[in-house]
């Protein structure tokens, strides 16, 4: 404990004493008050302090991309851009993500996706937003997350069992409900970061079965990093002009 904090103890404790021994019981219970008051609030900060010295990362996001299909037959698959920031002065390690959406409120019917690949941005808006080999980063590995850094990352995910023989990505129209899930090197087990919602309207379900990218886009929620510092605005759907 730092030593300001131990002469501030110090001092608590003579003045208690002093005022137990020559002070009347109203008068000792007064100062006990005055002085747990400043003592619970330097004990608030020094944990809020702690905390900061620690890995402490945290995700921003809400916005889904549906690109372009490169094939007729290539399964759907979902975008997201990404930002994770680390509140903390640590160094740390996230290890894995992953994304569990649910159509219209049917928890049984929830389908887990588990990213897959990182796409660059700058080549994927030169390839007409259609994914293709040069701008896919397989696979998508763990990175290290310096201390008060935050990294921008286009997340790509696939279904988390399709290696397996599983249906692909079927979508609907419908209210989708997204919940992201983070597993870092500060934690034992995986915790729930983000969880937002989107309408897939019927017109942009046949705008893109008809080879157009869809943006699904989350306007309450600010990603000047990765919305600027890795590919500039164009990722964004331009407003049709008036």
């Amino acid at each position: 404990m730092p030593l300001k904090y131990v002469g501030a103890a110090g001092a608590a404790g003579a003045v208690l004493l002093l005022a137990a021994v020559f002070g009347t019981p109203l008068l000792t219970a007064w100062l006990a008050l005055a002085i747990a008051i400043p003592s619970l609030a330097l004990a608030y900060l020094a944990l809020s302090k702690a905390k900061t010295l620690e890995f402490c990362p945290e995700v921003l996001g809400g916005d889904v991309i549906l690109p372009r299909a490169g094939s007729a037959h290539e399964r759907p698959k979902l975008l997201l851009p990404l930002q994770f920031n680390n509140r903390g002065y640590a160094d740390g390690i996230v290890e894995w993500i992953a994304l569990r959406f649910t159509l219209d409120g049917r928890i049984e019917r929830s389908q887990l996706l588990t990213p897959v690949a990182e796409v660059d941005m700058q080549h994927f808006i030169q390839a007409k937003r259609r994914l293709e080999q040069q701008n896919t980063i397989e696979p998508f590995t763990s990175f290290t997350l310096d201390g008060r850094r935050a990294a921008a990352k286009f997340v790509l995910f696939d279904m988390a069992e399709w290696r397996r023989g599983a249906a692909p990505l079927e979508l609907r129209p419908g209210r989708y409900s997204f919940e992201l899930f983070l597993k870092a090197s500060n934690r034992a087990q995986p915790c729930l970061e983000l969880r937002f919602e989107h309408t897939l309207e019927p017109t942009q379900l046949e705008d893109y079965r008809n080879g157009s990218t869809v943006y699904l886009i989350n306007y309450e929620v600010t990603l000047p990093s990765v919305r600027r510092a890795l590919a500039g605005a164009e990722w964004l759907p331009r407003a049709a002009p008036n």
